[in-house]
C-alpha cells in the first residue's frame, strides 16, 4: 500500500490531482480542512484485511462527477481522534510512517531549494524541524518495506497508548457481545415468524396447532420445514425428532436433507446376506393378504432358476381357508416339486422330515387373527422345530404403523429371523413400514414390488428403500396439488 498526502485550495482540485498522480483506483482514507484549503490522505493498492467498513473508492467517472457537482463537505479533524477507524493497528502504523517520510522528504526538498535560491529570497528554516538526510530517509523507507515483507512482523503500539488500546479492546468486546445477543434474538424471532407463517396456511385447520401439543416438535424454522416433509413420507414423530433435533436454523437445507436421509438409511437393519442362496428351511408368517403365498412362489422359482438341478419342497399349514391349498399345489405342479400339507394328523416336523432330501423347503402358514385358537398352535410348531428355520414375517407396506405393530406383536412368538416387506408397489408411503422396522429392530431380508414371478423379488437395500420413500412422497404431493386445483375449479 502506497500512501500520500495532498493539499489544494478546493476539493475539486485535490481530486483532480489525485486522479492524475495516483490513478483512478486510489482510495481516500481521510480529509479535513487546513489553512488555505483542504488536505486529503490517499492510498494506492489498498486492500483492507480486518476492517469492518472501508473507505470509499473513487474511479474516473466518480471523480468527473465530483468535479461537476458541489465540492463535498470535508470534516474537521477532532483533536486526538483516530482519523482512520476502519484501519487496524498495523495498517494505521504503516500509513503514519509513510506520511512521516513524505513530510521529511518535502522538508528536505524545501531545504535544498533554499540552498540554491538567491540570498534575498532565502528564509530561515524553523529550528524546531529536525530534517533528516536523503540517505537516512531511504534507509528508513527500506527498513519499513522489509518489515512489511516479513511474515513474523507485528506492529507493537507505543507504551503510552497501551492503556487506551486496552480500553478500546474492552469496549470492542462489549460491543461485539451485545451485537451477538441482538443477532441471537433476531434469529429466534425470524425462526418463530417462519414457524408461524409455514403452519398458518400450509397445514390443514385440524392440525394447525399440532406442533404445540405434541411430545416431539421442531425447535426452529428449518426443522419445521423438514419435519413436514418427513410427516408426508409417513414417519412417526419420535423418528423425525431423532433425525432433526440437532439441526440448526442456519444450516444448509439441501445438505441437511441429504445427511438426514443417509442417517436414516444407516439405521435400517438389513440382513447381512442373501439367505435364499444357501437353501435350507424358510417359513413365512403374517396376516391374511400380506402376500405370503405369492412371495413363496417367487422364492421357489428364483431358487430353481439359480440352482440347476436343485430340489425344492413346499409345505402349507393353511387348513382354515376354503381351497387354500390350490394355489400352492398348482405352483408345485408347474415346478415339478412335492407339496406337503401339515395338520394335526400330519405335524409340521413330519412334513419337513419327508422333504429332508430337498435343498430348499418353503413353508406357507395361515393368516389367522390374534383371537383364533389355532394361531398359537401354529406359531408354537415353528418355534419348537429341531431343524433350523428362517422364519420371515411378511409386512405389507400398504398398512399403517399401528397395524404393522400389531402384526409384529402377534407373530413375534415364532422366533422371527427377519422380515419381507411386501406390496411396495401398492403403497402410498413407506414411512409407516420403516418406522416399525426401526422400532421393532427387525432385520429386513427381502422386498417385493409387484406380482411378477420371480422378477418382483429383491434382497433388501436400505438406500433404495429410502429413495423410494422420497419418490412416493413427491408423487403423493403432486396428486394432492392436482386435487386442490380440481377442487378450486369447481
Amino acid at each position: 500500500m502506497k500512501v500520500r498526502r495532498f493539499t489544494a485550495s478546493s476539493m475539486q482540485k485535490a481530486l483532480k490531482t489525485v486522479r492524475d498522480e495516483m490513478g483512478p483506483d486510489a482510495v481516500i482514507l481521510s480529509n479535513h480542512r487546513v489553512n488555505g484549503g483542504v488536505e486529503i490522505i490517499v492510498a494506492q493498492n489498498y486492500e483492507p484485511v480486518s476492517a469492518k467498513k472501508t473507505a470509499p473508492v473513487y474511479h474516473d467517472d466518480d471523480l468527473e462527477e465530483l468535479e461537476d457537482k458541489k465540492a463535498p463537505q470535508v470534516t474537521n479533524k477532532p483533536k486526538n481522534a483516530n482519523p482512520w477507524p476502519f484501519l487496524n493497528d498495523h495498517e494505521r502504523h504503516d500509513v503514519e510512517e509513510q506520511l512521516k517520510l513524505q513530510d521529511q522528504l518535502e522538508a528536505l526538498k524545501r531545504q535544498r531549494e533554499k540552498e540554491h535560491a538567491p540570498i534575498n529570497q532565502t528564509k530561515e528554516m524553523p529550528t524546531s524541524m529536525n530534517v533528516r538526510s536523503k540517505s537516512d530517509l531511504q534507509q528508513s523507507l527500506q527498513q519499513i518495506k522489509q518489515q512489511r515483507q516479513d511474515p513474523s512482523y507485528a506492529y507493537q503500539p507505543p507504551e503510552s497508548a497501551a492503556v487506551h488500546k486496552t480500553q478500546d479492546k474492552q469496549e470492542t468486546a462489549k460491543s461485539q457481545h451485545n451485537q451477538q445477543i441482538l443477532n441471537d434474538v433476531r434469529n429466534e424471532l425470524n425462526d418463530l415468524k417462519d414457524l408461524l407463517v409455514n403452519h398458518s396456511g400450509a397445514v390443514p385447520a385440524p392440525q394447525a396447532n399440532n406442533f404445540v401439543w405434541k411430545k416431539f416438535s421442531p425447535a426452529n424454522a428449518l426443522q419445521a420445514k423438514l419435519w413436514q416433509r418427513l410427516e408426508q413420507m409417513g414417519f412417526d414423530d419420535w423418528i423425525i425428532y431423532q433425525l432433526l433435533h440437532k439441526v440448526q436454523s442456519h444450516a444448509d437445507e439441501k445438505q441437511t436433507w441429504q445427511t438426514m436421509l443417509h442417517d436414516l438409511a444407516q439405521h435400517i437393519n438389513i440382513s447381512p446376506s442373501d439367505r435364499l442362496k444357501r437353501g435350507g428351511v424358510f417359513a413365512l408368517v403374517g396376516p391374511t393378504g400380506a402376500g405370503k403365498t405369492t412371495t413363496i412362489a417367487k422364492m421357489a422359482v428364483r431358487y430353481t432358476l439359480e440352482h440347476e438341478g436343485a430340489k425344492v419342497g413346499l409345505i402349507t399349514m393353511d387348513n382354515y381357508r376354503l381351497a387354500a391349498h390350490d394355489q400352492l399345489r398348482t405352483l408345485g405342479q408347474i415346478l415339478g416339486v412335492p407339496v406337503q400339507v401339515a395338520d394335526q394328523d400330519h405335524p409340521l416336523s413330519a412334513c419337513i422330515k419327508e422333504l429332508e432330501q430337498c435343498d430348499l423347503v418353503l413353508i406357507d402358514t395361515a393368516g389367522l387373527t390374534p383371537e383364533h385358537p389355532m394361531l398359537k398352535y401354529q406359531l408354537d410348531q415353528l418355534a419348537q422345530l429341531n431343524t433350523p428355520v428362517n422364519t420371515l414375517l411378511a409386512l405389507p407396506a400398504t398398512s399403517n404403523s399401528r397395524v404393522l405393530r400389531k402384526v409384529y406383536q402377534n407373530y413375534k412368538a415364532a422366533k422371527l429371523s427377519g422380515c419381507v416387506l411386501t406390496k411396495i408397489d401398492e403403497a402410498s408411503s413407506l414411512g409407516d413400514a420403516i418406522t416399525v422396522l426401526l422400532e421393532c429392530k427387525l432385520n429386513l431380508a427381502y422386498s417385493t414390488d409387484g406380482q411378477r414371478i420371480p422378477d418382483d423379488f429383491d434382497p433388501a437395500n436400505a438406500k433404495a428403500l429410502v429413495k423410494e420413500a422420497v419418490k412416493m412422497a413427491q408423487q403423493e404431493q403432486q396428486v394432492a396439488a392436482q386435487h386442490q386445483m380440481a377442487a378450486g375449479a369447481w
